[in-house]
């Protein structure tokens, strides 16, 4: 009998900066498809607060600390994956840093600061990824970018400029690693009821709806709807695709 196309039984998940907004959704609808998800962020804490909320929900998960912007971080979670779970079947690079400021305004220091997280460390966790799923006969690794990724926006323009570059890098590993049975994809947000959402004004909200042909902001769980998409049997042909979860407002602003 043929397994759900949707079914994550029996598969181990990764999803990094879940202690909260997008990630701790996407953990969730991970686990409710099935999969062990360990959550992981900076602090334990906050990771075992969103895994024993899972945990009470009758699903399988685990916290579990990692600095994406730590390289040795980046190396105790894959030998943890190894010993603990023999490999990994899904990663989501989902962690961020958000700084708010005009271009000409980004020392060198938040520069490096914020590329050694929302690329270096989303590159160098995903080529642990690979390491770990090649024995186990391919994997899949979702890179969450953003929609200013096509659309950037102004005091976000370092943000916006990495988050391009996860695609090209989504890209550049379901290329090479597509013969491996591994696949690499991007989730592209809009505006989702995060935390972040929450600093929009209602004159914000009212822009960004009149911009939006579905009327609404997205919820956080829709985002982790598309992950499960691309995680799963049902996106096992879809590899180096950019898909944007934005109730339309892509095709607005062109």
């Amino acid at each position: 009998m043929n397994p759900h196309p949707f079914s994550l039984a029996g598969k181990v998940a990764l999803v990094t900066g879940s202690s909260q907004g997008i990630g701790a959704a996407t953990a969730r609808v991970l686990a409710q498809a099935g999969a062990h998800v360990i959550v992981s962020s900076r602090k334990l804490d906050d990771c075992e607060r969103v895994a024993e909320s899972l945990r009470k929900e009758g699903l399988s998960a685990e916290a579990r600390t990692c600095h994406i912007g730590k390289l040795d971080d980046i190396t105790a979670m894959a030998e943890y994956l190894q010993a603990t779970h023999g490999g990994l079947d899904i990663l989501v690079n989902n962690a961020v840093l958000s700084p708010w400021r005009r271009i000409e305004d980004i020392d060198a220091g938040l520069f490096a600061k914020t590329v050694d997280v929302n690329l270096r460390g989303y590159w160098f966790l995903s080529v642990e990824a690979v390491k770990l799923m090649k024995p186990r006969g391919g994997g899949s690794i979702v890179n969450i970018s953003s929609l200013s990724a096509w659309h950037p926006e102004k005091m976000l323009g370092l943000y916006a400029t990495l988050k391009t570059a996860l695609i090209g890098m989504s890209r550049a590993f379901a290329l090479e690693y597509g013969e491996f049975g591994i696949r690499a994809n991007t989730v592209l947000p809009g505006v989702i009821e995060t935390k972040l959402a929450e600093a929009f004004d209602a004159a914000a909200t009212g822009r960004i709806l009149d911009k939006t042909p579905l009327h609404r902001v997205g919820q956080p769980e829709e985002v982790g709807y598309a992950v499960l998409y691309l995680s799963s049997p049902a996106g096992a042909f879809v590899s180096g695709a950019s898909l944007a979860v934005d109730g339309g407002m892509s095709i607005s602003m062109i």
